[in-house]
């Protein structure tokens, strides 16, 4: 019976071991944390360094998790910030980078860096600062295990990368540039009132003017009244010349001719028909 009971022991504690194996967390593999999807930062230099400064923690769990939080800024840095200039140089620093635990169910990690740029004379001329922290509780789940260490990093790259970009647009816009390395000035394309070239402003006027014959085809159409030259010959219908009166009868009303105007035709011509 004890022969049995141990065997019995022995057989259950090997099956726990196994199916703490089968779970994946220990052989699981994660992909690398991209950033390509995000908005490149070009600057006006022409090389940028990454440096790791961030000082060793005995009990940090950095080491642990599939992606080490610096390596994750070297990642972001290398992707994200692009040298579009010819001359100066920027430097990428990481101050801090660590996950920690907080009590029994719970992480706490740091971000810490700092973006310093010089011009072609190497003087310092500016910098950013930026540092996150973040917490994370896991409730029940095992706070150490790779993939809580994986997501608990994705989030603070997240925190990250808007921290630093909002550092740089606030305080170094005047070393960004486009994809083509152009400056961006105030944060955008200046808006410029255009012409064509030589010309001078025209300017609307403010009081009436006079409109002269020259310049009749110029001006807003309004209903002219026609101008006809004078015939040669007597007009049939108004031998006398054509009405004069044009400022009180409108141009497209005619006249009755004055009384004995009109002439009917001989009666001998209409006999030879």
């Amino acid at each position: 019976m004890r022969i049995r009971y141990w065997t019995g022991l022995g057989a259950l504690m090997l099956s726990l071991g196994m199916a703490a194996c089968s779970d994946g967390t220990s052989d699981e593999t994660f992909p690398p944390i991209d950033y390509s999807y995000l908005s490149q930062i070009h600057l006006n230099v022409a090389s940028i360094n990454i440096q790791d400064e961030a000082p060793a923690a005995p009990d940090s769990l950095s080491a642990k998790a599939p992606i080490a939080p610096d390596q994750a800024l070297k990642n972001m840095a290398a992707q994200r910030l692009i040298a579009s200039g010819t001359s100066g140089k920027a430097d990428f620093i990481i101050k801090q980078a660590y996950l920690n635990r907080a009590g029994d169910n719970a992480l706490t990690g740091a971000m810490d860096v700092q973006l310093n740029v010089a011009d072609a004379n190497n003087q310092h001329t500016g910098f950013v600062h930026a540092r996150i922290t973040r917490k994370l509780d896991a409730g029940d789940r095992d706070p150490t295990s790779r993939r809580e260490l994986y997501t608990f990093t994705n989030q603070m790259m997240q925190d990250m990368n808007v921290e630093l970009e909002f550092q740089i647009r606030k305080k170094l816009l005047s070393w960004m540039t486009d994809a083509a390395g152009t400056p961006i000035v105030n944060g955008g394309v200046q808006q410029q009132t255009l012409g064509v070239p030589g010309a001078q402003p025209v300017t609307a006027s403010t009081t009436p003017t006079l409109t002269s014959p020259d310049t009749a085809s110029s001006a807003p159409a309004k209903t002219a009244t026609p101008i006809v030259a004078a015939p040669s010959a007597p007009d049939a219908i108004f031998p006398t010349g054509a009405e004069t009166d044009t400022t009180t009868t409108p141009a497209t009303v005619q006249r009755s001719p004055q009384p004995g105007t009109l002439q009917l035709p001989s009666t001998g011509s209409s006999g030879n028909h």
